[in-house]
């Protein structure tokens, strides 16, 4: 018997589910959210993920995956996973400080040095804690951490030289404290919008710039309402591939195992992926734009995690304390 989530909601209500795990040939059909168009990276990997979770439990849990934010905004999809609503999301960790402060930490600017070192990063017992704090505070299962490619920042009418060319400029940020917290320290005028929203904001002039990887400029066409490429690769912010705990807890030990390795297959695959994308935007970005090769000294200078209010606890500064440790 097939079940989406609406079902189980509605016979848990009823009182028609045991609080036990269902049978071994219980078919599930789950739906999986994200914000990125269906040739980016990501959504190439979300259809890895399924398609290994669909192999592993011999058809038993099909998920069907919605691409370009079709079941929202990755905030509202965090909230959706917390509640239950939604069963899985590929949500960036940024997201996760409204929940959790300290984990912020994964997304400080200038945290990590290249993909080797965020792939140690990422596997490291500081992130597992983290995914813990979340799991135990929010009751969304971190299934596993993926790597994004490094941030570069996109600008409308002049070039960042410097740190001091972002002075009160109005740049577009993702809906998460951490990024608001940050480019405040830079000196800019932070101006949170939904993905969605960027390509309008900018046209518009509601904001003078944006930050995001170069493949997700390209996937906006955020290119055709800015001109400089200013490389600062200021921020390494990894995402995530989350699970309602609800639901994984309801399944079958083998499904919770299957998802959790067809997770860590998404993950390795990702890391290449994005790589080799990201390179390729990159160059695709420098032949429309105007690139400006910034003084990233003068960015990294500007941040100071101390000053960071979500990171300015015990455990915030015993965790980047831990995470400035791996080399």
């Amino acid at each position: 018997m097939k079940r989406t989530v609406s079902t189980l909601i509605s016979l848990a209500v009823a009182g028609l589910l045991s609080s036990g795990v269902f049978a071994a040939d219980e078919k599930f059909q789950l739906n999986l959210s994200h914000q990125m168009a269906a040739d980016h990276t990501l959504n190439i990997v979300a259809l890895r993920f399924a398609e290994a979770v669909k192999e592993k439990t011999k058809g038993n849990v099909t998920i069907k995956v919605f691409p370009s934010g079709q079941l929202g905004g990755e905030k509202d999809n965090a909230a959706g996973l917390k509640s239950g609503v939604l069963d899985l999301g590929i949500i960036a960790v940024e997201f996760y400080p409204s929940f959790v402060p300290e984990s912020a930490v994964l997304v400080l600017p200038y945290m990590y040095k290249d993909y080797p070192h965020t792939a140690r990063v990422l596997a490291s017992d500081v992130a597992k804690d983290i995914s813990k704090m979340i799991l135990d505070k929010t009751d969304v299962r971190i299934l596993t951490y993926m790597p994004m490619a490094f941030r570069q920042m996109f600008t409308a009418d002049k070039p960042l030289n410097t740190v001091a060319d972002l002075k009160n400029l109005k740049m577009r940020v993702p809906e998460s404290p951490i990024y608001v917290a940050s480019f405040k320290q830079f000196g800019a005028a932070p101006t949170p919008l939904a993905f969605g929203e960027i390509y309008s904001g900018l046209q518009t002039g509601v904001v003078k710039g944006v930050e995001n990887t170069p493949e997700a400029i390209l996937t906006i066409s955020a290119q055709e309402v800015t001109k400089y490429l200013n490389i600062t690769s200021h921020l390494e912010a990894p995402t995530t591939i989350s699970m309602s705990e609800k639901l994984f807890k309801k399944m079958p030990k083998e499904y919770q195992d299957a998802l959790m390795s067809a997770a860590a297959d998404a993950a390795k695959f990702d890391m290449d992926l994005t790589i080799k994308n990201d390179t390729a935007a990159m160059d695709t970005l420098k032949t429309k734009m105007t690139v400006v090769n910034s003084d990233k000294a003068s960015f990294k200078a500007a941040i100071k995690y101390d000053q960071i209010e979500l990171v300015n606890t015990d455990k915030g500064r015993e965790l980047i304390k831990r995470l400035t440790a791996i080399q």
